[in-house]
């Protein structure tokens, strides 16, 4: 079966990078593999903008990560002092929340002494009311 083309050239171009990882010069490269100088140098600087490429992008991406981490770890600082804040606050309404409850159940004991005292003064004057009237006691 034959080969296309591109797949003729792709194969070209791995046995060009073999042959340079390995280290030999470029015009020995083109001579075994047999294609051009110019083909080799092609190649050769195709795979190396890519690495080249890549290894820029993987630098640029730590550094946006290392940023949005260190964003991160200041929104989280921000938000732990607001999440402290928001407890004080909680605990000072709980507290304010106590003491209106302990005045208001002094004022409803309060209340209830004066009514207690109220029913009395009346109880007490229908007594004395029932008493004068019925002419028992008299002045």
């Amino acid at each position: 079966m034959s080969e296309t083309r591109s797949e003729r050239r792709k194969t070209k171009e791995r046995k060009v990078l073999e042959l340079n990882s390995q280290g030999l010069s470029y015009r020995k490269i083109a001579k075994e593999v047999h294609v051009s100088l110019r083909d080799v140098v092609k190649y050769i600087q195709r795979i190396s903008n890519k690495r080249e490429s890549q290894s820029r992008t993987s630098i640029h991406d730590e550094i946006i990560l290392e940023y949005r981490v260190n964003l991160l770890r200041s929104e989280t600082k921000e938000l732990e002092s607001q999440r402290k804040n928001l407890k004080d606050e909680i605990n000072s309404l709980h507290a304010q929340k106590f003491d209106v409850l302990t005045r208001l159940r002094a004022r409803q004991l309060e209340l209830d002494a004066m009514k207690r005292n109220l029913e009395f003064e009346r109880f007490s004057k229908e007594i004395l009311n029932d008493i004068f009237s019925k002419g028992q006691i008299t002045t």
